[in-house]
């Protein structure tokens, strides 16, 4: 399980987005407009496991080349 903390959560954003600038033939716009409200849906959660979970999601999507995108 991974730990939820506010520099992790900061890696994960800063690195999806990052990822998102190799982006070839999708909508970069549409990618970028996702993370953000994602990120932004999930902010204010206050169960620990909630955000522990939201932050595995994101890893997941990471790990799976972006969601299968590249």
């Amino acid at each position: 399980m991974a730990t939820w903390s506010r520099e992790a959560v900061l890696t994960l954003y800063r690195t999806l987005l990052r990822q998102g600038r190799g982006l070839h033939y999708t909508d970069r716009e549409f990618y970028f407009n996702f993370i953000r409200q994602e990120f932004r849906k999930n902010q204010h959660l206050k169960c620990r496991e909630d955000k522990e979970r939201q932050l595995e999601k994101g890893q997941a999507f990471l790990h799976s080349k972006l969601g299968g995108l590249i």
